[in-house]
């Protein structure tokens, strides 16, 4: 392990010791030392900006976690997809292994602020604030967080998206934990369902990308069906800006137009992601009708569980999320009607 000052020059405030552990668990031995004076570090960028924006202090120790080893690969098995904590956002955003098995997540990846900072922001860093634009694509995608976590017993140790973030919710979020890795179930994806390459889409563009990858599954009947899966981010400008609304879904949906296995979440700013429940039992067996897209959004806003600044009120942004959600459902089956 090896320590080292900022620069001699910086006033006292500004000079945090840093810390480069070998290994996750030096890591959480460092964190359990130093408490609430330290804090991880890896890509840096949200950091940065609640320090430049007086949201938080510098801290007495940074632990960097870009030094451990392993954590930055994008590994598809079998059954799963586990994406390393360090993995940068511009990595996700291009992978191919998520752009057929997590697309939300491969699209979220695309959206997130602007290309200079995907370069920097790791993946962690975006699930592990809590806060990140990428936590509604997680959620819709089943994912589970790998952990190694000072507070438990195991130290290592896998726990579902959805129960980490009902703790962060209930204020009982461990706070000697680093994330190694967020992995996702593959499903039921048809092998050679991946219709476009990465390669295909510019990095900067900041069109919606719903369209870029189609995924089917055939049931034991012998019928087809094909995802329906979409990432929606609503921001105060076009492009590049924190949003006030993400919403994402997944489901499949069958030749006859019935959706199953629907997962859907909303969250953005500094709000915390969450499922919407309802909304999935309510699209559950349902055949779709774009009749009952105004319910859908109603329903949406109704559950969406969110709060105010001085950018949006709470009731804005539950409406929007549910003109998001109900905006996406029919955008992406106008799509598939289309052909596309």
């Amino acid at each position: 392990m090896n320590t080292h000052w900022s620069k001699d020059d910086m006033p006292p405030i500004y000079k945090p010791v840093v810390w480069e552990p070998a290994d996750a668990e030096e890591a959480v031995a460092l964190k359990r030392e130093y408490g609430a004076d330290a804090v991880w570090v890896a890509g840096g960028t949200l950091l940065r900006t609640q320090w430049e924006g007086g949201v938080a202090p510098m801290p007495a120790h940074m632990i960097r976690l870009d030094t451990i080893a392993g954590m930055r690969s994008i590994i598809e098995e079998t059954e799963y997809v586990t994406v390393g904590a360090l993995a940068t956002l511009k990595q996700c955003g291009q992978h191919a292994a998520l752009q057929q098995y997590a697309n939300a997540l491969y699209m979220a990846c695309r959206h997130i602020a602007a290309p200079a900072v995907r370069n920097l922001a790791t993946l962690g860093g975006n699930v592990a604030s809590a806060v990140g634009d990428a936590l509604p694509a997680l959620l819709v995608h089943d994912a589970s967080l790998l952990w190694v976590d000072g507070e438990v017993a195991s130290l290592h140790h896998e726990q579902d998206a959805v129960d980490w973030m009902e703790q962060v919710r209930m204020g009982r979020r461990s706070l000697q934990a680093v994330l190694l890795g967020i992995r996702f179930p593959k499903g039921p994806v048809e092998a050679g369902s991946l219709l476009r390459s990465s390669s295909d889409i510019g990095e900067e563009t900041t069109v919606d990308l719903s369209a870029n990858a189609v995924s089917y599954w055939t049931d034991e009947k012998g019928e087809r069906w094909r995802e329906l899966c979409f990432f929606r981010k609503l921001g105060r400008r076009e492009a590049f800006t924190p949003s006030l609304v993400t919403v994402a879904l997944r489901c499949w949906i069958s030749e006859r137009g019935e959706l199953t296995r629907v997962r859907v979440a909303a969250g953005g700013g500094s709000g915390l992601a969450m499922r919407l429940l309802q909304c999935e039992s309510m699209l559950e067996g349902r055949s779709y009708d774009a009749s009952w897209l105004p319910e859908l959004a109603s329903m949406a806003a109704q559950e969406f569980v969110s709060y105010s600044d001085p950018f949006a009120e709470a009731p804005y942004r539950q409406q929007s999320a549910g003109n998001l959600l109900a905006a996406g459902v029919w955008e992406s089956i106008r799509d598939i009607e289309e052909g596309r």
